[in-house]
């Protein structure tokens, strides 16, 4: 698979194409028809399949009050790449990029760049500044034909990347992974704490995250070290408010596991969401409610998961 990091810097891409847009964070279920689209029809007209996203993401760009990403970027690489997509071209989303109108994008791009002959989008597709482009705005163009993908719902619920997000704000993290390719997860670097969990007999991994996101309580996880070695536990993300925190911290109490693993990356999968954060009276109170999270968790695993 090909990957072109930069378009702008791209004159041609030397072939016809048949061509999908979005930003596909998380590849839920209306993402996968779009994609399967592009390649059902690539193979039949026998040209390239192209997507092209964005890097950063237009909502991260803006910093949109809540937003946070269901996928990395190169998770969704890896989902392309294995379905058969011949080339992803990553758009870096940027102030001047947000002011090309409809009419450039779909001249200079479209039909200048990647020499789309079949475009496959969504109906309720907006493209262009202030989102001008939309379906009636393809359908009128004779240069490439434009294919609809129909809305995929749950019952009559839209499916889409911002209510899958809206879930997981709101603690449904069972149903928002039922819609995902794969679990919603964080990564990062595990640093140095301050030691409170050994203190309560759970020391935890502490990882460093880029930035606060909008939840929090206590989760049952799956956790990938360095990529490779895997381990299940209990996940909190808040403020430590028995301690009077300030500051949002992601840690992991991982079971039966005590090797040193300051520095190295880990992946946090989350699985379901246990409980809210408690401001406990005492450490004695926070440990018996520990106790109970723990048990719940390996109950969990066992009976739904059979692990």
């Amino acid at each position: 698979m090909k990957i072109i990091d930069d378009l702008l810097k791209l004159d041609s891409l030397g072939s016809k194409s048949v061509v999908t847009i979005g930003n596909f964070d998380g590849i839920h279920a209306g993402h996968r028809e779009l994609v399967k689209g592009t390649l059902s029809l690539s193979d039949k007209v026998n040209i390239s399949s192209v997507v092209l996203t964005f890097e950063p993401l237009p909502e991260e760009f803006f910093k949109r009050k809540g937003f946070f990403k269901l996928m990395a970027i190169t998770d969704k690489l890896d989902y392309f790449r294995e379905v058969g997509i011949d080339t992803v071209i990553k758009i870096p989303f940027t102030r001047e990029f947000s002011q090309i109108t409809a009419s450039m994008f779909i001249n200079d791009i479209l039909i200048g760049k990647l020499q789309t002959q079949h475009l496959i989008v969504g109906k309720d597709f907006k493209f262009g500044r202030n989102r001008e482009g939309n379906y009636d705005t393809l359908m009128k163009e004779k240069k490439f034909e434009t294919n609809i993908v129909s809305i995929v719902k749950d019952y009559d619920e839209k499916i889409s990347s911002s209510m899958i997000r809206k879930l997981i704000v709101d603690g449904d993290i069972e149903k928002a992974n039922s819609y995902l390719i794969n679990k919603f997860s964080m990564d990062g670097h595990i640093v140095h704490g301050e030691k409170l969990g050994r203190k309560l007999g759970y020391p935890t991994a502490n990882i460093e995250i880029c930035k606060s996101f909008p939840i929090s309580g206590i989760f049952l996880v799956k956790v990938v070290i360095q990529g490779t070695q895997e381990k299940f536990g209990l996940a909190s993300i808040g403020n430590k408010p028995t301690f009077s925190g300030k500051k949002d911290l992601l840690e992991v109490f991982i079971f039966n596991f005590d090797s040193e693993i300051y520095g190295k990356k880990i992946r946090v999968y989350f699985y379901e969401k246990l409980r809210n954060q408690i401001k406990f009276d005492s450490e004695d109170d926070l440990i018996k409610q520990m106790d109970n999270d723990s048990a719940n968790a390996k109950k969990i695993l066992k009976t739904k998961y059979g692990l």
